[in-house]
């Protein structure tokens, strides 16, 4: 009787259950909808020249000291957020251009940069890395931006696995065609995924080749300063080719490297895929750049991943040190090597055979090496300045990576010496 009394009450409207008729009354209202804000980023600051910033047109955050066992995070944002540092120095970062358009960075200034033995540095986001300083730089840590290695990860129904991520201002276009770093696209330089009855470019302008084929191939390196590694031959007599250079030793603009690509197969379970290619950094002074006994920067080329049929190895990015004086202490490092080219191992040699015109086995092409650029009043043993050097300072690296069994190393990248530019 109860349940029956109620239902009377709520028809009646009886002001018993007034509360619980304005709830049935509201239910259906729609709460109104709060307006999607725009994405506001700073306005890109345009280099004063080429690639060229300069500490007086940017905001100084201060002096940047991080000390054994600390931390510092340079996160470079995506096309949707802004620079941020983050671990010992809470800041905003600021955009900058190079003069050509070509190529949007991420800039923190200061003004002064020691960076201790025994400190961490990290470097994430999509965008390339430019360190500012109105005072010295003093680096005797690890900053890395190299790309990562391919996967070794099964073909699953959705035709996916994952390729070797890019390090921080990775080169963002498409093989061969179109530059795309203002800004880098998620996944610029990526490498490649390996594929089943299918195969797939690396990401970037440089980047290394795999296509559809009967059968198995192995994946191309990617490219920068140097041309990427073709594969060992493949299924049809056909050995998938390495990327093209581009970019130029001077760099004019700061671009990075590309990915290797992944290999392709019939069978499921057995290609691999691509290195990512290597980030890009710059570091400027207006007083001096000292890269310690420990210290090292960093921007290879990620390897390419082994299976039955391996990835490509993605190229070399970038380095440019500006300032009137750079001194690279005896055990420091300068590496814009190409990655390694995935090896199938020996008996990958045993299928290159006219009788074989399907094969189960294949090696990636190496990644070409990156490009290294110094601007100062050192000229690092050579005679004169303003030209690309071939013998290089110790410590210095621009390596193509080594192919795997039966495919082709990635060429070397370069080495630039100039003047310093008279930034202020």
């Amino acid at each position: 009787m109860k349940f029956s009394y109620t239902i009377c009450i709520a028809i009646a409207g009886l002001s018993l259950l007034g509360p619980s008729v304005a709830f049935a009354q509201n239910a259906n209202v729609v709460p109104p909808v709060t307006p999607v804000q725009p994405i506001v980023l700073p306005t890109p600051i345009k280099a004063v020249k080429n690639s060229f910033f300069q500490p007086a047109d940017f905001r100084l955050l201060g002096t940047l000291e991080v000390k054994d066992k600390e931390t510092v995070t340079f996160d470079t944002g995506t096309v949707d957020t802004a620079p941020k540092l983050s671990g010992v120095k809470t800041e905003v970062g600021e955009l900058g251009v190079s003069t050509s358009g070509v190529v949007q960075v991420a800039v923190f200034a200061f003004d002064g940069i020691t960076i201790a033995k025994g400190a961490k540095v990290e470097v994430i986001g999509d965008r390339a890395l430019v360190l500012l300083s109105s005072g010295k730089v003093a680096i005797d840590a690890t900053i890395d931006l190299s790309g990562k290695t391919g996967a070794k990860v099964p073909w699953f129904p959705n035709n996916t696995n994952f390729g070797g991520a890019a390090g921080p201002g990775a080169e963002g276009g498409e093989h061969g065609k179109a530059l795309k770093s203002n800004p880098p696209p998620p996944g610029g330089g990526d490498g490649s995924p390996g594929r089943k009855d299918n195969g797939e470019w690396g990401r970037g302008f440089g980047a290394g080749m795999n296509k559809r084929v009967r059968g198995g191939t192995a994946g191309g390196g990617g490219a920068y300063g140097g041309t990427g590694g073709a594969a060992s031959e493949g299924s049809g007599f056909f050995a998938m080719v390495g990327g093209v250079v581009y970019g130029d030793a001077q760099l004019i603009d700061l671009l990075g490297g590309s990915g290797g690509a992944g290999g392709s197969n019939d069978r499921q379970g057995q290609s691999a895929s691509g290195g990512g290619g290597g980030g890009a950094i710059a570091i400027i002074s207006l007083k001096d750049v000292t890269i310690g006994t420990n210290g090292q920067i960093i921007v290879a080329g990620g390897p390419g991943a082994k299976n039955q049929i391996c990835g490509g190895g993605g190229s070399g990015g970038a380095i440019m040190l500006v300032a009137p004086s750079i001194i690279l202490t005896d055990g420091a490092i300068l590496n814009a090597q190409g990655g390694a080219g995935g090896d199938a191992g020996p008996n990958v040699v045993n299928e290159i055979k006219p009788e074989i015109s399907c094969r189960n086995l294949g090696s990636g092409g190496g990644g070409g090496g990156g490009r290294i650029a110094l601007y100062s009043n050192d000229y690092f043993g050579t005679n004169g300045c303003d030209k690309i050097v071939t013998t290089l300072p110790k410590g210095v690296t621009i390596a193509g990576g080594k192919g795997g069994t039966a495919a082709k190393d990635g060429a070397d990248g370069s080495f630039y010496v100039a003047s310093w530019p008279k930034l202020k």
